[in-house]
């Protein structure tokens, strides 16, 4: 998780000087490929509520790429960023044949724009994002399972990953079975206070009761921290690739799982992120891992999952209201936070 930012930058980064950071983008990346770069017209992204996101079009040794350049704003939501926890992963995810976007080159200095950084390859696709107003279903019943199993499979696939002896082990912070799930506590509830100056019952009781009943681990993973409906890629029912890897750590592989199951990605259908039943993933999932998966422990990381998109909605106000991080979309999902602390009560409900 991102902790310091270097302050060795010369020039603060301005999201919307868009040639400006095209002109610093061609310099870095003549530098690193020591010859002559083209680089088209940047495009930013309005999707994603973390990065700041542009695509472009750069040619250099006689081959045009499509690449997207992720930049980690000062005052954004999970600030300060630090880039090379996710490239060292995507790179790592991309040479075991995961889906996942192949990456160039990451900076966390600042020197370049500014702010950490990285540039990975743009993956064409679609973003599927099915809500629907009365909970009815999002998908036909052939395209639900199809790319139902995909996605539970991939997830599988990630938390199969023997990380250990690759790069990623840098996000080794001592986590065992027994400290997973509490070391995420601690970093959300610390989180939490950061961002909140106000004392939130609901949330406190919550996190005591996290700590009273967190489970062993049955193996520690790689988690990806946002694995849903909305962060992956597909053309015709094929996923092409997972995307916004910022809150990737190392834990018990129950939190993604129970994070796909939260009322925020289902609204009010039976199929968790609109994919499959939670009968449906369990088999699907078991099957692909060898783990087990008990109902009362996907309660509960369901449950922890609610509390803490809840604090990352506390993240989001605190960046635009105290912050100075000007977009609205930070000061929308403050007013949704009332409605996320029923939703950790009824979670909550269900776990104990």
């Amino acid at each position: 998780m991102p902790e310091t930012l270097s302050t060795n930058h010369t020039r603060p980064f301005d999201p919307f000087d868009t040639e400006r950071v095209r002109i610093e983008l061609i310099g870095f990346v003549a530098k690193q490929t020591g010859g002559a770069v083209e680089i088209g017209q940047l495009n930013r992204f309005t999707v994603g509520f973390s990065w700041v996101t542009y695509g472009f079009t750069a040619e250099w040794g006689g081959v045009s790429r499509d690449l997207i350049l992720r930049i980690g704003p000062p005052k954004g939501i999970f600030a300060p960023y630090q880039a090379r926890p996710e490239f060292v992963t995507l790179q790592a995810l991309k040479a075991k044949g995961l889906p996942v976007p192949g990456v160039y080159w990451h900076d966390d200095t600042g020197r370049v724009f500014g702010a950490p950084f990285f540039i990975c390859d743009k993956v064409e696709g679609e973003v599927p994002i099915p809500w629907t107003a009365d909970g009815g279903p999002a998908f036909d019943e052939v395209m639900r399972k199809k790319l139902g199993y995909q996605f539970f499979d991939i997830l599988g696939d990630l938390h199969n990953f023997d990380w250990r002896e690759t790069p990623v082990s840098e996000l080794d912070q001592g986590v065992t079975p027994e400290t997973a799930t509490l070391q995420q506590i601690d970093y959300w509830v610390e989180r939490m206070h950061v961002w909140s100056d106000r004392w939130i019952p609901m949330l406190e009781w919550a996190a005591e009761w996290f700590r009273a009943h967190a489970p062993v681990a049955e193996r520690i993973s790689v988690i990806h921290g946002d694995f849903r409906i909305g962060n992956f890629l597909e053309i015709d029912g094929e996923i092409q690739a997972f995307l916004d890897w910022e809150t990737v750590h190392l834990g018990d592989p129950l939190e993604d799982l129970g994070w796909t199951c939260l009322r925020a990605w289902r609204g009010k259908s039976k199929y968790m992120c609109h994919l499959l039943t939670r009968d449906e993933l369990i088999e699907r999932y078991s099957q692909r891992t060898g783990l087990s998966v008990e109902l009362k422990r996907l309660n509960y990381f369901e449950a922890f999952g609610t509390f803490k998109l809840a604090v990352m909605h506390l993240g989001a106000f605190h960046c635009f209201d105290k912050r100075g991080f000007n977009d609205m979309r930070m000061a929308g999902m403050g007013a949704q936070i009332p409605r996320l602390l029923l939703q950790v009560e009824r979670a909550l409900e269900a776990a104990v």
